[in-house]
């Protein structure tokens, strides 16, 4: 899910764990945390992410599956949602369950907007340790000085060109290697499928050592992406600094508020609109005449001598005094 950290984040499903022990079981048995709680807990954490029907119906206690074996219900089928997305939801409903034994949750969202990936290219440079890719990049440095015209040219505008072209010849590599891989990823699948059916496990067990390869080398690079990014940034403001600022932002967006009637608002635009009336009826005064209302009040006064003091030209001493009482290593501010 790294690579989503900037568009917001749907996630439906079912997680076959109950993401609160007491409320989401229809059974209270003795609280067991298993492991697969405590993953989803931390994946709610470190993406910033709520279960939004718990947040839309907080009162409201129901269930979307049903266990023939224990008899009891649960809620296990869960919308785990990016923070920042809750303001425009405007309704999570769990529908009736009918043919199978998990009840279907509907989720009603405004929209998203704003969806659209950076199309900015990286240089996958894992790719430059192959040597095929070094020959590569050879033969087309090769082949560009062959095409340079003889006389004068600009060293800048050489480089520049040099690099447009060694962009499009890893571009359309790194694209090749990707459909070989992901129609080798295709086949591998069809092969264990078709294995398993034939009960051949012999040759099952080489297949899978293969797609296990597959998948490991793709795992490689994306821990190798994720370390090389944390050393590009050192201690830079940079897209991680961002990455963690948005989480903290979205961590603060207010998405429920009760309003006078004791009513939870939850879309934005209710509680935009009830911040409204509070702070209008919090400024609003009923008196209508302000210069009657405040010639009635009683205001302390300052008597002659305490006045006189205060309009007294300033002593030097007491000033001196004020300075030697600052303690040591700290300094007078301007107020």
């Amino acid at each position: 899910l790294q690579q989503f950290n900037n568009i917001p984040i749907i996630m439906g499903g079912d997680f076959n764990e109950v993401l609160h022990l007491q409320l989401d079981c229809s059974i209270k048995a003795k609280p067991h945390i298993s492991g697969t709680n405590r993953a989803i807990h931390a994946l709610i954490s470190d993406f910033n992410l709520v279960d939004v029907w718990h947040v839309v119906n907080p009162t409201t206690r129901d269930y979307t599956f049903f266990s023939h074996r224990h008899n009891s219900y649960s809620q296990i089928d869960l919308f785990l949602i990016s923070r920042s997305l809750l303001g425009d939801t405007f309704a999570v409903d769990i529908e009736i369950r009918t043919i199978l034994d998990h009840a279907p949750i509907s989720f009603t969202h405004s929209g998203i907007l704003g969806l659209e990936r950076s199309r900015k290219w990286h240089l996958n440079v894992s790719l430059l340790q192959l040597p095929e890719v070094q020959t590569l990049v050879k033969k087309a440095i090769s082949d560009f000085y062959k095409c340079i015209p003889k006389g004068e040219s600009d060293t800048g505008l050489l480089w520049d060109t040099l690099k447009v072209v060694l962009r499009g010849k890893l571009i359309s590599y790194a694209t090749n290697r990707k459909k070989e891989w992901l129609q080798k990823t295709i086949e591998l699948e069809q092969e264990i499928k078709d294995k398993e059916l034939a009960l051949n496990f012999h040759n099952l067990q080489y297949l899978k050592y293969e797609f296990n390869k597959l998948m490991s080398q793709k795992v490689e690079f994306a821990l190798f992406w994720v370390h090389q990014s944390y050393f590009e940034a050192g201690e830079k403001a940079s897209k991680l600094l961002a990455y963690h600022l948005r989480k903290l932002s979205t961590s603060n967006n207010i998405c429920l508020i009760k309003n006078e009637s004791n009513r939870q608002m939850v879309t934005n635009r209710d509680i935009k609109l009830t911040f409204k009336q509070s702070y209008s009826k919090l400024y609003t005064s009923e008196l209508k005449d302000i210069g009657t209302y405040l010639a009635d009040i009683k205001l302390p006064c300052l008597n002659p001598g305490d006045r006189d003091a205060l309009e007294a030209p300033t002593d030097t001493s007491k000033i001196k005094k004020a300075i030697e009482m600052i303690k040591s290593g700290k300094s007078p501010g301007p107020d």
